[in-house]
């Protein structure tokens, strides 16, 4: 029976469950529609089989892809997913995990992690209603063969008290500055705090769950203050020694254990090293501590620095926390490692686990920004894995490469089957022209690229020149990648026409041409000292020593120029005209301080630039006076405007006419461009 024709009820089940996709439906519709010939071409890239030999296939990713036992239990594979549900998820109001969450966390067990990590404590546990929902939950990562493991989120210390007695004054980016004022918790509190936990932990054995993941980051958990030489002052069985400090750690397990069983798996999430405290090698020494107690260590970055790997602090080749999974298993840590953060790339971390570094590796955004990450993985298509651009965009709304994120569990009644195979043109080759190109041909349509410039990308070429943008480089060369082997036909250095597309007998035109900088209108902006900041990438050393960067308010794109001026040797300068250097979305996504160590880089926020003359921008600052700052050369970000009238001239060129991207004036970021283009292929 056809999909299309089974009940809907079944139909809804599979979808809940992550069964089905969107190009599993398409494919499955157009098979009855067009020529057998043209089959094979229809299904979209990541729906089709893998071609590969299966003796390569199975080697490609032997080590990541192989079983792990601990004790009585066996893990598919070496991937593990961290609890990391996206905010348009997260935030949902209901009092149960609804379906959206539930198929969204059955669909990372079933793309590739072993184990699924998800935190339940927002809910009532004991409305039976509320359980039914978290068993559906645990059922389905289970239907994929996944560990569905809960984090105890309830491990902060009761109020009013912490570690040790405490006053202290902190930082936070989201909080501003507070004050940390707390007593000691005394032990029979402790005792108490203990036994809530492992009962917590049975009720959740009882859901479904088959194993809890321990915070023990400083800051924000009893467990990790306990483990902190810095706020840490015990005097009892609980501080001084390594072995004291690990203490609470191992009773707490030991309690969960004899509650649940030995096989009820604990992994335990801890900073690899403390800011001004324990170094990796007294971690390695905790670890040794916890044999027998903890089953795998999840490792972050040290405590106190920001902990979200992005382009800014990280490398693509040398994750920071690999160091922390090799000094634990050089000390002969009978602990499973698995390092998180940054591990996307399925290619290192095959060779990471192969060459003995870790036992495991464990990731979020890889799972949120390709959603068939394992299916590729199985089928040996690395080079197909959507790469994450680390802009951290999923913790405040959407994910900027996964169009689909937060639709999962309905996005198959939202996207109908192309009824035949047409002709489209696609007008421009930056990411939104590719990914609506790439979109069109998995449909089945046969797609023409035009692309003026001599290279695909548009403004991500700008990428090669930022180091810290790497991740936005891998996500363009993706694109390109995805255009190649989806048989579209790429004409570069052709500027498309109005006639050009009329004549080609195209049913859909899609023009995606993007907007150009603008300067503002102040005296000296047009000056010959004078640039957009889309002009000085590979132009740098045409830029005197002294530079001012004009960033306007909250202008990231202003800011990053900045930055790569700076770090190419310019003295900088940026004026801001709001509060904030430069604004950016998601909790999780400002720019690290550590970006700026080392830099000849200075701001001025609330400044207000009037003039530029005579080698200096003069501004008025937040209180109206009239000051000036030297300047060789000035970079000015003003923003971008939609180049409409070069959207106009294909009016008229094909039946359906499509506008998508920057030129719409409603893009200014990858994900909404992604999002847009994704959205206008998948109506045709």
């Amino acid at each position: 029976m056809s999909m299309i024709k089974t009940p809907m009820g079944r139909r809804q089940f599979m979808i809940t469950a992550g069964v089905t996709s969107t190009s599993a439906l398409i494919y499955k519709k157009l098979t009855k529609v067009v020529a057998p010939g043209a089959q094979a071409g229809v299904a979209m890239a990541s729906e089709k089989p893998g071609t590969a030999d299966m003796k390569e296939v199975d080697n490609k990713y032997s080590h990541l892809l192989s079983p792990l036992r601990i004790r009585n239990v066996v893990l598919k594979n070496k991937l593990m997913a961290t609890r990391a549900l996206p905010n348009v998820l997260n935030d949902s109001p209901e009092p149960y995990p609804t379906d959206p969450t539930i198929t969204y966390e059955a669909n990372v067990a079933r793309n590739g992690a072993a184990i699924v990590t998800v935190s339940v404590d927002k809910f009532d546990l004991k409305d039976r209603g509320v359980q039914y929902y978290v068993k559906k939950l645990t059922e389905a990562i289970h239907f994929y063969g996944a560990k569905a493991d809960v984090s105890l989120t309830q491990m902060t210390e009761p109020e009013g008290y912490d570690i040790s007695d405490i006053y202290d004054i902190r930082t936070r980016p989201n909080l501003g500055e507070y004050v940390v004022e707390a007593k000691e918790i005394p032990i029979d509190m402790l005792q108490k705090w203990i036994k809530g936990l492992a009962e917590s932990a049975r009720r959740y054995q009882d859901l479904g769950f088959d194993m809890a993941c321990l915070y023990m980051n400083h800051s924000n958990s009893l467990l990790g203050n306990a483990l902190s030489f810095k706020w840490n002052k015990r005097k009892d069985r609980y501080g001084g020694s390594t072995e004291n400090r690990a203490r609470l750690c191992i009773e707490l397990c030991q309690a969960i254990k004899k509650l649940c069983g030995q096989d009820f798996l604990i992994d335990g999430q801890v900073c690899g090293e403390e800011d001004g405290g324990y170094t990796p090698e007294d971690l390695a020494e905790y670890a040794k501590l916890w044999e027998g107690s903890v089953d795998i260590l999840q490792l972050r970055g040290k405590d106190g620095d920001f902990q979200h790997p992005s382009g800014y602090n990280s490398s693509k080749y040398n994750p920071s926390t690999l160091p922390y999974a090799e000094v634990v298993k050089k000390r002969g840590v009978k602990i499973i490692t698995a390092p998180v953060g940054g591990y996307q790339d399925p290619d290192l971390a095959e060779e990471f686990i192969a060459s003995g570094k870790t036992d495991m590796v464990a990731m979020a955004r890889a799972f949120i920004s390709d959603p068939e990450y394992g299916k590729k993985l199985y089928e040996g298509r690395g080079a197909d894995v959507v790469p994450c651009v680390l802009d951290n965009r999923c913790h405040g709304g959407f994910c900027t490469v996964n169009p689909k994120l937060g639709f999962e569990h309905k996005i198959n009644r939202m996207i109908d089957a192309p009824a035949a195979p047409l002709k489209v043109a696609v007008i421009g080759g930056g990411p939104a022209g590719m990914k609506a190109a790439v979109t069109a041909a998995e449909r089945g349509h046969r797609v023409t690229l035009y692309e003026k410039n001599s290279f695909l990308g548009g403004l991500l070429r700008h990428a090669d020149f930022y180091a810290f943008q790497w991740p936005f480089r891998d996500y363009r060369d993706y694109l390109i990648r995805q255009v190649n082997k989806n048989g579209i036909e790429v004409l570069l250095n052709t500027e498309a026409t109005h006639d050009m597309i009329r004549s080609g007998g195209y049913d859909a035109v899609m023009v995606a041409v993007g907007a150009e900088a603008i300067l503002p209108k102040m005296p000296g902006a047009d000056g010959g000292n004078v640039y957009k900041v889309t002009d000085v990438y590979g132009n740098e050393k045409a830029l005197g020593k002294h530079v001012v960067v004009l960033v306007g308010d909250g202008g990231l794109c202003g800011t990053q120029t900045g930055i790569y001026l700076a770090q190419n040797g310019h003295k900088v300068t940026a004026l801001a005209t709001g509060r904030i250097l430069a604004v950016t979305e998601g909790a999780h996504s400002q720019i690290p301080d550590s970006t700026f160590e080392g830099l000849d880089f200075s701001h001025v926020l609330e400044a207000m630039p009037t003039s530029i003359s005579g080698g200096n921008v003069t501004y008025r600052d937040a209180k109206g006076n009239e000051k000036s700052v030297k300047a060789d050369s000035v970079v000015v970000y003003a923003g971008f405007k939609p180049r409409l009238d070069e959207v106009m001239k294909f009016s008229g060129s094909a039946i359906r006419f499509f506008t998508i991207g920057d030129c719409t004036g409603e893009g200014g970021n990858v994900q909404k461009v992604t999002r847009q283009a994704f959205a206008a292929a998948s109506r045709i």
